[in-house]
This record gives structure tokens, C-alpha cells and sequence, in this order.
């Protein structure tokens, strides 16, 4: 049974001598545990093609050691063993789901991305039923297999962090940001934007460098001219309202 109730001595430890209300509530205690709903996880591995992925569960699983039969087999299992049968505890290694959808704000008209890679965290939102069936057809389904609440019918939402990994510089209160090492308006982006600043710079330049330059008339000697119509001193306004970019 996963948590801290499996070192001895626990409420949720049968005696000997069990009663009802004691046999009564490991049940309940055991009911509670099968029932999946949210738990955080750690990528492994992704798949931009069917955006899914390889997770584990963040959660570890703990469980008893009564004898030196369920010792070798958490062992070989690859546990971590506190003392000794029959008041043992094993941590087992985290569970490892393979094919995990990976869930991106999205329509039918338009969605936003960002990386995956190995080592983001998130959260694991468990489905109620099976969601092979709705998963395969992309139509209201009936889910076919039994199973409720069961870890292996997840979405994970990449972004929750533990309290040692937020993100930095800390977030912006005036704005929406959007961070990454490329960021792209649109599927087919292959150009650079922009931006006000450059742009404003280059227009001065080509500005100086027009109503600087002379000409000879008549050609081949004579008096040099200015332009007859210099550059107006200030580029128009070239920076958008809204959106900055670096």
C-alpha cells in the first residue's frame, strides 16, 4: 500500500485480531488509493508527430516487506529497501507510462506549442474511464473496458514545477510572455521579424547618408548640390502597440 501508513505501527495496518471497522477501513483506505486523479511526472521521452509522450510518475509507490519472498521480489523490482521482513519498507522505482497524450492549447482554427524535452515536469490528469476508444475514433464513445480512474488512461499537461525549479527571471505582472529558443507566428514562419529599434536605426542612416551626399552639376565639373528635396528629419512610427520582441 503506497504512502507512509505502511510503517508500523499504522491505523491502516490490520491487527491480528481484526474486527470489522478495522477490516472495514483498510478497504476504504485501499479505495481511496486506486482512485487516480492528478499526480505530477517528469518527461522522458516525446514525440512531436502524435504529440504524446513517455512519463513517470512522480509519485512513488512504498510498500511493506513481510517476509524474505517479497524481499527478493521488490529487489529484483529494483527497490529501495528501509529495514528488515517483517517491518521492512520497499520504495519502488516510479512508474513509467508509455504514449501519453500531451495536452496543448488548441482548436479546430489554431494552437500553441513549445518544446518538450526530457526532464520537463508536469501533471498527470487521470480520465475517469478509458480513453483508448475515444483516443482511436475522435467521436463520443462507449469506453468498452472497466477500468476506472486507472494512471494508464492520463493526459499530461506540461508546466508544473517543484518550489525548486520556477521559472526566472520571475514573471512578468504587465505582460504575456512568451519565452523560447525560437519563437514562430504561424506553422510555415521561416523569417525574422522586426524590430522597431533596427528598423528605426536603418532609416536614420539611409536619412544622413541621403541629405548628405552631393551632386556635381554640370557633370565632369562645376558647383556641387544638396538633394533638392532632403529626408524628412523623423522616420514615421515603425514599432507595433502591443507585442515587444528581443
Amino acid at each position: 500500500m503506497p504512502g507512509r501508513e505502511n510503517v508500523a505501527p499504522s491505523p491502516f495496518e490490520l491487527p491480528k485480531d481484526a474486527s470489522l471497522s478495522d477490516i472495514t477501513r483498510q478497504v476504504q483506505r485501499l479505495t481511496k488509493l486506486s482512485i487516480r486523479t492528478h499526480t505530477p511526472a517528469t518527461v522522458v521521452a516525446y514525440d512531436p508527430v502524435r504529440q504524446t509522450a513517455i512519463v513517470t510518475v512522480d509519485h512513488l509507490q512504498a510498500v511493506k516487506v513481510v517476509d524474505e519472498v517479497q524481499l527478493a521480489r521488490v529487489a529484483a523490482r529494483g527497490a529501495i529497501v528501509r529495514g528488515v521482513p517483517p517491518n521492512a519498507v520497499a520504495t519502488l522505482p516510479p512508474i513509467r507510462l508509455v504514449d501519453v497524450p500531451v495536452v496543448f492549447p488548441r482548436t479546430q482554427l489554431g494552437y500553441m506549442t513549445f518544446p518538450i524535452v526530457p526532464g520537463d515536469t508536469g501533471q498527470l490528469h487521470v480520465s475517469d474511464r478509458s480513453l483508448a476508444q475515444w483516443r482511436a475514433k475522435g467521436v463520443p464513445s462507449d469506453p468498452l473496458f472497466s477500468e476506472t480512474h486507472s494512471i494508464a488512461d492520463s493526459v499530461f499537461y506540461p508546466g508544473l514545477h517543484a518550489d525548486t525549479n520556477p521559472i526566472v527571471p520571475p514573471t512578468d505582472v504587465t505582460s504575456t510572455t512568451v519565452e523560447g529558443p525560437l519563437v514562430k507566428l504561424g506553422v510555415g514562419a521561416t523569417d525574422f521579424v522586426a524590430l522597431a529599434s533596427l528598423v528605426i536605426a536603418a532609416l536614420q542612416q539611409i536619412h544622413t547618408t541621403f541629405n548628405a551626399h552631393t551632386h556635381t552639376a554640370p557633370p565632369g565639373g562645376g558647383a556641387t548640390t544638396p538633394p533638392l528635396t532632403p529626408l524628412p528629419p523623423n522616420p514615421p512610427p515603425v514599432g507595433a502597440s502591443k507585442v515587444q520582441a528581443v
